[in-house]
């Protein structure tokens, strides 16, 4: 195989996003992946995730949504599949809890568009959804919800398009780097490159063992409930949301192409193995929803349809990192993405290949990965 300038490890979600952004530069690039290139092992089985620009995660995100926002509008544009369906999103937390007020306050520190609304005027615009009187709430227009898997096969066809190779079904066993350059041994063969790439998912920490990540894998499950009126919950009628209560970080989704309507846990989540996890999902462990959903939501069900796990490498502070390896400059780390990474997707993919291509470029304070390790 002739020398690349670039091996992604991991033709995840990231991978497949900076595979992208390496054939937009014209670059000679591999991408590994240990599974298919579009598979539910890892962090983005589910069929959607939340998009949202008002960011209670803190106010330094925005700057990144909202060039994802364009990205995704560029995919969209050059394979003509639909991805970001922007339904609008509210923020609801209930007294004590923050979440809705840190929205608001990003927002408001970078001019968007976001609505404090009362709970009346959530019951008036949705009157599906029983807010109590007590609770605070806004709303984004421009939010909404990305569809993922076409998402993800529009950055596969847009990679090869521009050259890069992608090869499924193909885990790595070893990688190493030295003032020469990097190499990965994958598949029986030796890969070499100028620069390596890993967005390894929740194998991230095993790929990278000699920096001793912090990263806690947890093992989520994502439920889709029967309700009484679909009507009322379609995408014309109903938008994603958050809440942030005692019942934990509840968010959803209108219904789309399922049965059912889509709701999660933002907030706990076993800890496990990437390799074995358990996959069978228990009927009580949906406890956590249902404290929440039968009577904040009209018609909304106890009555699962069905479930889906997935994985969150989550740091401790929850946020990412994004940043080169210490030792090996030409070694970009894209990891720890907790749960809330798949809406920056495009824009995090054109930022690890600019650290991997350009020395000048440094990561932001926020996802470097000596706040993790000092």
């Amino acid at each position: 195989m002739a020398h690349m300038d670039v091996i992604v490890l991991g033709g995840g979600t990231m991978g497949l996003a900076a595979a992208w952004e390496l054939a937009k530069r014209g670059k000679r690039a591999l991408v590994l992946e240990q599974f298919a290139l579009v598979h539910d092992r890892g962090a983005h089985s589910g069929h959607t995730r939340i998009f949202r620009h008002a960011y209670a995660e803190g106010a330094d995100y925005i700057p990144l949504v909202l060039r994802a926002d364009h990205l995704w509008q560029d995919l969209e544009a050059q394979t003509r599949t639909k991805v970001l369906h922007r339904v609008g999103g509210l923020d609801m937390a209930a007294p004590g809890y923050g979440h809705a007020r840190r929205a608001r306050e990003s927002a408001t520190q970078h001019h968007l568009d976001f609505q404090w609304l009362t709970p009346a005027d959530v019951r008036r615009t949705w009157p599906m959804i029983h807010i109590p009187d007590d609770w605070e709430a806004g709303f984004g227009a421009g939010a909404g919800f990305l569809d993922v898997e076409p998402a993800l096969r529009a950055l596969i066809q847009c990679a090869q398009h521009g050259g890069v190779e992608l090869l499924a079904q193909t885990p790595a066993t070893a990688w190493g780097a030295s003032a020469h350059g990097v190499w990965v041994s994958a598949g029986g063969q030796r890969y070499e490159a100028e620069a390596l790439i890993v967005t390894a998912g929740a194998w991230a920490g095993r790929m990278l063992q000699q920096l001793g990540l912090p990263l806690t894998i947890q093992r989520k499950v994502l439920w889709w409930f029967a309700v009484e009126n679909p009507a009322l919950y379609t995408p014309e009628r109903f938008p994603v949301f958050i809440t942030d209560s005692a019942c934990g970080e509840i968010y959803g989704f209108p219904m789309y192409q399922d049965p059912g309507i889509k709701i999660a846990n933002h907030a706990g989540g076993d800890t496990t193995d990437p390799d074995h996890v358990n996959r069978t999902v228990r009927d009580d462990e949906k406890q956590d929803v249902v404290s929440l959903t039968p009577w904040f939501f009209e018609g909304v069900t106890s009555h699962v349809l069905r479930s889906q796990t997935c994985l969150y490498a989550r740091t401790p502070d929850g946020h990412f990192i994004l940043d080169r390896h210490p030792e090996w400059p030409q070694v970009i780390i894209g990891a720890g993405f907790s749960g809330h990474g798949f809406k920056f997707t495009p824009a995090i993919g054109e930022h690890l290949v600019s650290l991997a291509l350009d020395s000048t470029v440094q990561s932001h304070r926020l996802f470097r990965l000596d706040r993790l390790t000092r």
